[in-house]
């Protein structure tokens, strides 16, 4: 499960990573190191052919949920790639290809967690973010009348690298399957879901002042045994 992720991009390095070009010049996003479930993380996805950089919600609303949000009873940060074009959660997103890329790196806790563990920060051996596979859809609040757009990390089965750490694994994607994770069919698509090969991946053990989601910056992400 991913649960909490790290993102430290520049508008260029997110253009580079999404294969965006063109794309009018912007100052530089603000640096996020502690990024939990239902709090807003930029993703990439296409409107009208065009890709575009947004925040979204990290807890995907099915655009049909008509209750308020605080009815919501489960949580859809994470997605399972073997049933996501099946449950009705998400299954009308998945037809209708709204796929994101989350470029971001991510948090995670040896299993069994304890207590006052410190996880792992994994991220990129050649790279600055993982092209983690997404899907989005945009929500109408009932009370407000606000659209909102929420997203969902897609999982899988855990490579050799993932194995010890966890049971799953984000999606993540290579520079070459960009075009196709936006283009091709649903069908098609599911094919790419499963896990990157290992060597794509690094990581270090942080320490716990992660595990606060209130904490923010560098030290979130810094080596347990580093020097202060």
């Amino acid at each position: 499960m991913c649960g909490r992720g790290a993102q430290s991009l520049t508008w260029a390095e997110i253009c580079e990573l999404s294969g965006i070009s063109g794309a009018p010049s912007t100052s530089n996003l603000e640096p996020v190191y502690n990024i939990a479930p239902t709090t807003p993380v930029h993703i990439v996805r296409e409107v009208g052919g065009r890709r575009i950089i947004e925040k979204a919600r990290w807890d995907f609303i099915p655009g049909w949920w008509k209750k308020p949000l605080k009815e919501k009873a489960y949580s859809t940060f994470n997605a399972k790639a073997e049933t996501i074009a099946e449950l009705p959660t998400y299954r009308t997103a998945w037809k209708k290809s709204q796929r994101c890329l989350i470029p971001m790196n991510f948090f995670e806790w040896m299993r069994p967690k304890k207590k006052g563990d410190a996880p792992y920060y994994i991220y990129p051996a050649k790279e600055p973010a993982f092209r983690i596979a997404g899907l989005w859809d945009e929500w109408t609040n009932p009370e407000s009348g606000e659209v909102m757009l929420t997203c969902t990390v897609i999982t899988c089965e855990p490579n050799e690298f993932m194995a010890d750490l966890h049971d799953r694994m984000p999606v993540i994607l290579g520079a070459d399957q960009v075009e196709a994770w936006f283009n091709a069919p649903p069908e098609e698509a599911l094919t790419m879901l499963k896990p990157c090969p290992s060597e794509w991946m690094t990581a270090h053990k942080v320490s716990a002042y992660v595990n606060n989601t209130r904490n923010q910056g560098p030290d979130c992400i810094k080596p347990e045994d580093a020097e202060s």
